[in-house]
């Protein structure tokens, strides 16, 4: 085990068992991830800038309209730069994890508001979609790869080695000598058996009176 956590990649017992991709592939998949989710952020920020928020957002006179109104809706926060690098939410930007996209309306047959809010369940079912998939590869991806590259399995062993494995060869070096014991008392009983019964018994008994 303790081989094997120092040597993923070499050919051990456990490197069967447990087959880990290496480095270079599981930064890759990282990298996908991290794309997909800047993408499906801007297509949401696209859609409430383009229609959701478009009567007060748009500057052209010919909008998006199907009667939305009340307060704007945020921007989600991409948790990514256009580098793919790690950003903070700015304070008007709702998170991909606290994503609030509460601002529905109800609608009429033609599919307009005909109640205070910017979002059809339409519209907000789409959304909503996005962002849980966003959520999902932003929050879960991660700790995926570390199953994928064997980091997780790496620190777990790990633990158990540092941790439990001097006390546990402490333990089994006294089992040992506490076993090692009991063979030398056995075998020392069993010698004086020996000893004892091949040694000659004197007369005196009521045969040998006879």
């Amino acid at each position: 085990m303790d081989e094997w956590v120092r040597y993923p990649y070499a050919e051990t017992a456990l490197s069967n068992v447990l087959p880990c991709v290496d480095e270079q592939t599981t930064n890759h998949t990282l990298y996908q991830s991290k794309e997909v989710v800047y993408q499906l952020v801007n297509i949401v920020n696209t859609a409430i800038s383009s229609s959701v928020n478009s009567d007060i957002m748009s500057q052209e006179k010919t909008t998006y309209s199907y009667n939305q109104s009340g307060p704007i809706v945020p921007y989600l926060c991409s948790p990514y730069d256009f580098q793919l690098q790690n950003r903070q939410c700015s304070p008007d930007e709702a998170s991909v994890a606290n994503a609030s996209l509460n601002y529905t309306c109800k609608v009429s047959d033609s599919g307009s508001c005909v109640s205070r809010g910017r979002l059809t369940p339409g519209i907000y079912d789409q959304l909503v979609m996005a962002v849980n998939v966003s959520y999902a590869l932003y929050h879960y991806t991660p700790f995926l790869l570390s199953l994928q590259d064997c980091k997780f399995v790496r620190e777990t062993f790990n633990t158990i080695t540092t941790l439990y494995c001097p006390r546990l060869e402490n333990n089994l070096r006294m089992v040992n000598a506490g076993l090692a014991l009991i063979s030398i008392g056995v075998l020392l009983c069993l010698i004086l058996w020996i000893v004892n019964a091949n040694r000659p018994q004197k007369g005196g008994g009521v045969c040998a009176a006879v």
